[in-house]
């Protein structure tokens, strides 16, 4: 094996290592993935390694030292920081020029045809497109101009959200908002910060991420096909189809199967095959990042709600949910610490006992959910 391809498996396993972290960090806190091997790594990643590598520094290099690292940790992963969106713009760019110089010279082939240019260069522009609108969008942000407007948006459920002052805003919080402390702004139904849009994701901006993320998908599919199918044309152009021979370095030939003659020719085109790798490993991670989002989106909640229903259910098996009935019997859904259980009427209390049995009063069924974060202006507001 060659240094070349030693190099190459390094950097393979490198992406392959960064895109499982990915994907902990991304799906941990999801309620599919809970009780599993998804939910262990990502508490061990968010909570137990970096308190280990804490108190390993503290005690090898010093507090100083330690207090410093922490604030360069803070400035890199706690503000705004456009770095890791400089990564991202450069990876993407750097894999589309290989994409136009190693496999664009051999499209069309006896694969696919002329007409394949149509999908690529309109699947490109939706997606850069989008990540631009994406990331230069304000994903509605809260300030003292909106905030009357902000928390006429949505309802207090008093199960999720309730009405109170932001600690750091000092403004009104509207409900399905959430302080972002990167962007030091409450953002409107706020789903996560994006280090790699450098952005937070929210009302005003979450149709050009689902925009983003769905049209990516596309690229790194397709890419990997076309990718394919100039790796087979290769085999062609090679003559390594029938007959497939090539010479060892004393000059005897060898015959190559199907795997070895990809093999061959991925070892001869390293671009071209960390592309390809590359490609593999982000079209399922990106699909399955797109589809959770669709899924979300469509049930009519975001991923920082979803660790709030997390904690619901929780407070569900510790026996503090009930439904109680008001003054009107109609019911509504409250958390009642077993210490003060015995100051309501059992006969107006039921227990909740599964997460089901708890409405999110911020579905409006699955298309207007979707129809909601694709034109959120053109939407009624949603007032309990």
């Amino acid at each position: 094996m060659t240094l070349w391809s030693i190099t190459v498996l390094c950097a393979l396993a490198a992406l392959g290592v960064f895109g499982v972290w990915v994907f902990v960090l991304i799906l941990g806190p999801n309620r599919m993935f809970r009780g599993t091997v998804v939910e262990r790594a990502y508490f061990w990643v968010t909570e137990s390694l970096p308190s280990k590598i804490e108190r390993w520094a503290r005690g090898s290099v010093g507090d100083a030292v330690a207090a410093r690292a922490e604030q360069v940790w803070i400035v890199l992963f706690g503000r705004r920081n456009p770095l890791f969106q400089v990564i991202a713009v450069a990876l993407y760019w750097t894999g589309v020029a290989v994409f136009f110089t190693q496999a664009a010279p051999y499209i069309p082939n006896r694969y696919v045809s002329s007409w394949q240019w149509l999908p690529i260069g309109t699947t490109l522009v939706a997606n850069i497109g989008c990540y631009i609108a994406a990331c230069t969008t304000d994903p509605g942000i809260v300030d003292d101009r909106n905030v009357d407007s902000a928390c006429r948006l949505f309802g207090y459920d008093k199960l999720l959200y309730f009405e109170r002052d932001c600690r750091t805003c000092k403004l009104r919080k509207p409900a399905r908002s959430k302080h972002c402390s990167a962007c030091q702004h409450c953002i409107q139904m706020m789903d996560h910060h994006c280090i790699w849009l450098n952005n937070c994701v929210g009302l005003g901006n979450a149709r050009w991420f689902l925009g983003f993320l769905a049209t990516f998908s596309i690229v790194c599919f397709y890419g990997a096909y076309l990718v394919g199918t100039v790796v087979m044309e290769q085999r062609h152009l090679r003559g390594l189809v029938s007959g497939a021979v090539v010479w060892d370095e004393w000059g005897q030939p060898i015959q190559l199967s199907f795997k070895s003659s990809i093999l061959y020719i991925l070892d001869d085109c390293p671009l071209l095959a960390v592309l390809f790798v590359l490609l593999l490993i982000l079209a399922p991670a990106i699909g399955v990042f797109t589809a959770y989002q669709l899924r979300i989106t469509m049930l009519g909640y975001t991923s920082n709600e979803e660790s709030k229903w997390v904690n619901i259910a929780d407070a569900i098996k510790d026996g503090v949910v009930f439904a109680i009935k008001d003054g009107s019997h109609e019911e509504a859904i409250r958390v009642i610490e077993k210490e003060d259980q015995g100051d309501f009427d059992s006969q107006l209390c039921r227990p909740i006992t599964h997460l089901h049995q708890v409405p999110n009063v911020y579905d409006r069924g699955t298309w207007n959910n979707l129809k909601f974060v694709l034109h959120p202006a053109r939407s009624k507001l949603h007032l309990l």
